[in-house]
């Protein structure tokens, strides 16, 4: 009896036994592949209130700006998976835009809703030593003030930087190679040298010059041609950074169609200063870029097709832009009145100034209306860290009135109200 009794028990509760070890076997798995996940994200929503003498048919708006999700994977403490996926403008379809200011007026078809759901970033990282790293995929192109300043709660104004985003490509991505890393022996300084492929010189435009190149339009991104990109910073501590970066490359080549059988290359160049403490908050850059035999570029794109949704208009064979933007926490418990019981409250001043038909080729005339100068005022609140309302107004003036200006006006005032925020 006392045998199978025993057998009994074995039975019926050794595949229990069995069973409760593979489920915690499992779950020790699952738990350990979570850990080598890490999520993070942010996002931007605002509010438009426009008046301007340039276009008084001008609507108020409001902006589902972006959304993102970064996700990365670390298989080993050297080999890791970086992701970025950008909600833009909510949602996806076909969307329809008027632009008032290219010629006479003409509608421009976008695949998008308004807005696009893409993969910003998709790269593998190899840590060979602290001094050199490796990203290999789709990367952040280590050019200009958007490449350490693209989530909302860095930048004090309601917008990412208005030179850089009229000029160049809004968190600019490539697919590529970049090597980086710390030097110095207090690793003070960092650099980037990287190659990515080229722009398309076919969106090239006279109001954004070479912002449209970036090849988001067609599923295969053509790579006939390369750019080369090298970048410098000096940091000191948290608080102070300097450096410059350089771009170049030729765009010739990919283009949609082989139309075009002479070099247009591309160079850019700038630099940028940041300094922030607990009390004060400075930035500023200045860019300068050349783009060669605009006027051939300009000719050939004249007659593309209008399906190719694509402007048309003249390019410039140089543009130049420059900010200064200054903040001071004024309410909280680091700022000039000191409070815990509320956030921090910061006010900014801010001035732009960018010409993307700064020289021009040949018989390209040089319209003066892409010369703009825009001062902006505003607020930041930060209910937390991570939580940031914003408030600002901004006066543009451009260099010439646009075909639609009333009485030739000029000036172009915008209000912004809205939130960002991170995690």
């Amino acid at each position: 009896m006392k045998r199978l009794y025993i057998m009994m028990c074995l039975t019926v509760f050794l595949p229990m036994l069995l069973t409760a070890q593979q489920q915690a076997e499992e779950k020790g798995n699952l738990l350990s592949t979570l850990e080598k996940f890490s999520l993070s994200g942010y996002g931007a929503m605002n509010y438009y209130n426009f008046d301007w003498q340039t276009d008084t048919a001008k609507r108020n708006a409001i902006d589902n700006e972006r959304f993102i999700l970064d996700l990365d994977y670390h298989w080993t403490p050297r080999i890791s998976l970086s992701t970025e996926i950008e909600f833009e403008h909510g949602g996806t379809g076909v969307d329809v835009e008027f632009d008032r200011f290219e010629e006479f007026g003409e509608f421009e078809y976008e695949v998008s809703k308004g807005g696009e759901i893409k993969i910003e970033q998709m790269n593998l990282q190899f840590d060979i030593t602290e001094g050199i790293k490796f990203k290999l995929g789709r990367i952040k192109v280590p050019f200009g003030m958007m490449f350490t300043r693209d989530e909302p709660t860095d930048y004090l104004t309601a917008t990412n930087s208005e030179m850089e985003t009229a000029i160049l490509p809004e968190n600019w991505t490539e697919n590529g190679f970049v090597f980086f890393g710390n030097l110095g022996k207090n690793k003070s300084w960092k650099y980037h040298l990287g190659l990515v492929n080229g722009l398309d010189g076919s969106a090239f435009n006279s109001a954004n010059w070479i912002k449209r190149g970036n090849q988001l339009r067609f599923e295969l991104v053509n790579a006939e041609n390369f750019a080369a990109t090298a970048r410098i910073d000096y940091k000191s501590g948290n608080d102070f950074q300097i450096g410059i970066s350089l771009y170049g490359g030729n765009t010739t080549y990919n283009r949609p169609k082989p139309d075009l059988h002479i070099a247009t290359p591309v160079g850019l160049g700038e630099f940028h200063f940041r300094y922030k403490n607990a009390l004060i908050n400075v930035s500023g850059m200045c860019m300068y870029g050349v783009l060669g035999n605009s006027e051939a570029l300009s000719n050939q794109n004249r007659n593309l097709s209008n399906a190719l949704n694509v402007k048309r208009t003249p390019v410039g064979a140089a543009a130049l832009g420059a900010y200064l933007e200054a903040g001071i926490t004024v309410l909280g418990k680091i700022g000039l009145i000191k409070s815990l019981k509320v956030g921090d409250c910061i006010v900014f001043g801010r001035f732009d100034y960018y010409d993307t038909m700064y020289k021009t080729q040949g018989l390209i005339f040089n319209n003066p209306r892409w010369e703009r100068k825009t001062i902006t005022g505003g607020l930041v609140y930060k209910i937390i860290d991570d939580i940031h309302f914003k408030v600002q107004y901004s006066v543009r003036k451009v260099g010439a009135p646009a075909p639609t200006s009333i009485h030739g006006g000029t000036l172009e005032n915008t209000f912004i109200g809205g939130f960002a925020f991170e995690f």
